[in-house]
């Protein structure tokens, strides 16, 4: 792995954090690809229940790196291998829309372009008081990119989202949560401790039970409800037939907490 991303677990966590703080945390192809492995690797251990993406340094990170030039992610006038490198980037917000197990973001700082799309991607997102959060695309001349306008405009709306990505307004702090964009902002010193509370919270639950709720709630965003009903059928009946979930009831009977330990 990449030394770009460091990869940890403690607790059934693991916790995945950017680490190019020399450069704000900047988004390289190099970077792209430590953040998937780690994923990968996280999304494979059934020892890890949920993951932490944070980052080191004072910035989530401010977009795209337009130092890394050695060769140019996209060439001027090179419209195909423009896209082709862009599409290398999207197997990351594939990857994290498909996972089993939960993403929790830890924001701080600059969280612009290409980060804010990327932790647009996360289950649920906490930021500190200073974080300062933008689209920034517009400003640089391009139109987004990591699924940035499909996750606003499901977040806050199709007004909402055009105001964010077309007149990419800096929001700071507070704001940030006023709009829908994350769970909560917190004191700078609060922060890692909520959103390690909320990683173990998940990940005291059944691995099984969080893939499906999960996977419904992504289907939800899509079906009708007559093409939903029979996914949440399936998935109901996948937990009821789980290990887990007879260990939830021998749980309740014997007064005691839960032991789970099976994945979907």
């Amino acid at each position: 792995m990449t030394d770009t991303v460091v990869f940890t677990v403690s607790d059934g966590v693991a916790t995945i954090a950017m680490n190019r703080p020399e450069r704000r945390n900047s988004f390289t192809i190099e970077m792209a690809d430590g953040l998937l492995d780690a994923l990968e690797r996280a999304e494979n251990d059934p020892a890890v229940r949920a993951v932490v993406l944070t980052s080191t340094g004072a910035h989530w990170g401010v977009g795209r790196d337009n130092a890394d030039t050695s060769p140019p992610p996209y060439p001027p006038g090179d419209h195909l291998k423009g896209r082709t490198s862009l599409l290398h980037y999207t197997r990351l917000v594939h990857f994290m829309y498909d996972m089993n197990t939960p993403t929790v973001a830890e924001m701080r700082g600059g969280i612009a372009g290409a980060h804010m799309s990327f932790a647009l991607g996360c289950d649920f997102r906490y930021a500190d008081t200073t974080a300062v959060l933008s689209t920034a695309f517009v400003k640089v001349a391009f139109a987004g990119d990591l699924g940035a306008s499909w996750h606003l405009t499901r977040l806050v709306g199709p007004a909402k989202a055009k105001e964010l990505m077309l007149l990419s307004p800096k929001l700071r702090g507070q704001e940030i949560a006023d709009w829908g964009l994350v769970n909560e902002v917190l004191p700078p010193d609060e922060l890692s401790a909520k959103v390690r509370e909320t990683a173990e919270r998940l990940a005291s639950f059944s691995p099984n039970a969080v893939a499906c709720t999960r996977r419904n709630l992504l289907a939800a965003q899509t079906l009708s409800l007559g093409d939903y009903l029979p996914l949440e059928a399936e998935t109901y009946a996948w937990c009821a037939a789980s290990p887990d979930a007879e260990e939830a009831r021998l749980a309740f009977v014997e007064k005691r907490a839960p032991r789970f330990g099976t994945t979907a």
